[in-house]
């Protein structure tokens, strides 16, 4: 077989091995060189693979850091095939439209032993601590198919593809044995970048800065490239589609890396399919390792897809919160008052669900707080897509930073500043990974966590409420369901508006997409994942007991409950003014005139409403009358006791 560039880097390897591979090649291209045809297409083959390289590499890449320390040189080729798919540069298309909250969390039966397959003893508890330590050198044994990383955030799933992974790689191939590439697969741009440094890193710290040849082995061994890359080879031309069999041929381990990417982006990217169809199909000849979390429903989606998963091949360990102090549910109403009272210099990172909500933390705060969303946000991206200014090694640069989902996978912060995280997102799954940016360095890295009760919203219909998201759900499924029921239902539908009005919201649903030349495309994964969400969404809207929805979808357990947050100034008052008879109108201006219960189109509420919010305080107001023979006779008046 003919070698790159006549097998030079064997000589290279040769040399440092002492090996004699190099003259094996010469003799080997003597005795038997390649007919005329075979010449003909392997420089038909190099050259191609050498032109969409050089396409690739000249790729705008808007998101990635203009002045990267580590920006290195292409990389050296493989002594065994071309290099047609250098996919490490400019492979980050993220399609992320950001649209769009325990009380004790997850029943006992749902918290996922620590070890591999049962047992939960304290001893194994210290033993098996991170992924590395649970695995150990099983990995080098793995055979093709599926192979499950169940587990939680900070237990070094990343470090032990890096790390243990990569490096055994590296040493294989050193030893003339090229067969254990990985290509690490990721859902976000940031992450990607995250990613790439951290491979770089663990380079350098191995070979150090000035390894003989400039050869950075690890970047050999190692691919990243995001879903939507692979996404974008899969519904592409024959040329993608040669590319994309190259990168399948040249890897032998595949890492799904925050593979709940399907349950999470298919409600928004029409193409997740194509990945997770891919990944699936590649089981048949590759390790493929799935990795998350928060992978509850990718485990089921996988099963019911791809069949059960080999017992000995899923690897668990559960999330442990024991950094989480105390926490709170919280009404959005005073989000603002709680973040103004924090003590100076403790730090408050807060996951809002809308770039919307970003625009309106900004006029409140300013320059004061960071602002991030996703590079692909068509509205927002030019003012908050500046990763670099929020965040640096791992510490958040100012006192408050407000983000969407965009930072809310894989991204940690070991920042002991950071002492409170706000979450006001109700999708459990992202809650779940929000929860998890905080990475405790020691026992004392602690903080505190703060839940968006939405059942403390005026009216759940305001814009604020969950009646917005599930408009948004609706928007997504309707055009698709119509389309999924067949093809007379699908033509009442097309005919029930206006065309630009029905082409509008076939364009706004991202699960159902219209294409002049090619009709229709439906993504199968979204289609079940926003009907899972609207099933979730009316099932928690049905309660106006939002912390008990909350309890049964959440997807982690802090071990401990969470209390309704009080503030102070109104606690005592109410104990002050317990069974003391009031006037109503006297009692709700005295309780209104805290500000921290929503007024509604400038009404205030009555008792009902008041004692929705007051119930967190453990007191209510009751009504009662005036029986004394005097001018107040009959008259009605307020008291607050306790419940």
């Amino acid at each position: 077989m003919k070698m790159p560039f006549d097998g030079f880097y064997l000589k290279l390897l040769d040399e440092q091995n002492r090996t004699h591979e190099y003259e094996e090649y010469l003799r080997n291209c003597k005795e038997n060189p390649l007919t005329e045809e075979e010449q003909r297409e392997w420089t038909e083959s190099a050259r191609a693979a050498i032109a969409e390289l050089e396409r690739i590499n000249a790729e705008p890449e808007p998101t990635r850091q203009s002045a990267e320390p580590e920006a290195e040189a292409e990389g050296i080729p493989s002594p065994q095939t071309p290099e047609p798919t250098e996919l490490q540069e400019g492979c980050c298309a993220v399609q992320e439209a950001e649209e769009a909250p325990e009380v004790e969390v997850v029943p006992a039966e749902a918290i996922v032993p620590l070890v591999k397959i049962g047992g939960d003893a304290p001893a194994e508890k210290e033993r098996w601590a991170y992924a590395s330590e649970l695995i150990g050198d099983a990995f080098q044994h793995w055979g093709n198919g599926r192979v499950l990383l169940d587990m939680g955030t900070g237990r070094g799933k990343s470090e032990f593809v890096i790390r243990k992974m990569a490096g055994w790689a590296v040493d294989q191939f050193l030893k003339g044995n090229y067969d254990n590439r990985i290509l690490m697969i990721c859902p976000l741009t940031l992450l990607h970048e995250d990613l790439e440094k951290r491979r770089r890193a663990e380079y350098l710290m191995v070979f150090g800065d000035d390894s003989e040849e400039g050869w950075d082995l690890y970047k050999e061994v190692l691919t990243v490239i995001t879903y939507q890359k692979l996404e974008q080879l899969c519904k592409g031309d024959v040329s993608d589609q040669r590319i994309l069999q190259e990168l399948l041929d040249r890897h032998r381990i595949i890492i799904a890396d925050e593979c709940h990417y399907w349950s999470e982006f298919s409600a928004f990217n029409i193409n997740t399919h194509y990945s997770f169809d891919a990944l699936l199909q590649a089981e048949k000849d590759h390790t493929v390792v799935y990795m998350s979390a928060t992978g509850r429903d990718t485990w089921k989606l996988l099963e019911e897809k791809g069949g059960p998963t080999q017992s000995e091949r899923i690897y668990r360990l559960p999330q442990y919160y024991e950094y989480v102090k105390v926490a709170y549910f919280y009404a959005r109403h005073n989000l603002v008052t709680i973040l103004k009272r924090l003590p100076a210099g403790e730090k408050a990172i807060v996951f809002m669900e809308l770039g919307d909500d970003l625009a309106e933390m900004e006029k409140i705060f300013g320059d004061t707080a960071a602002y991030y969303c996703s590079p692909f946000n068509e509205r927002y991206r030019k003012k908050y897509s500046d990763f670099s200014v929020c965040v640096k090694d791992g510490q958040q640069l100012k006192n408050i930073l407000f983000t969407t989902k965009a930072m809310g996978v894989g991204i940690g912060l070991k920042d002991r500043g950071v002492k409170h995280i706000f979450i006001d997102q109700w999708n459990p799954l992202e809650i779940a990974q929000s929860l998890g940016r905080k990475r405790s360095l020691d026992a004392d890295d602690t903080c505190t966590v703060y839940f968006r009760d939405y059942s403390l919203d005026w009216y759940w219909g305001t814009n604020s409420g969950l009646k917005k998201f599930r408009s948004m759900l609706l928007n997504k499924y309707l055009p698709a369901q119509a389309y999924m029921a067949g093809e007379e239902e699908f033509n009442k539908y097309l005919h029930s508006d206006n065309p630009e009005v029905i082409q509008k919201k076939i364009d706004k649903s991202k699960i159902l997409e219209h294409n002049v030349v090619t009709g229709y495309h439906i993504n199968p994964l979204g289609l079940q994942q926003v009907g899972h969400d609207l099933e979730m969404l009316y099932d928690i809207m049905s309660s106006t007991n939002y912390p008990e929805l909350f309890m049964k979808y959440a997807m982690f357990n802090l071990h401990q409950p969470i209390k309704a947050y009080r503030f102070k100034d109104l606690e005592d008052w109410l104990y002050a003014h317990l069974n003391q008879p009031m006037d109503s109108e006297e009692m709700t201006e005295k309780i209104m005139g805290f500000g921290y219960i929503e007024k509604y189109q400038g009404r205030e509420p009555g008792q009902m409403g008041l004692n929705k919010f007051l119930l967190c305080y453990g007191v209510k107001i009751i009504s009662d009358r005036e029986n004394k023979r005097n001018e107040n006779r009959d008259k009605t008046f307020w008291i607050l006791i306790k419940q």
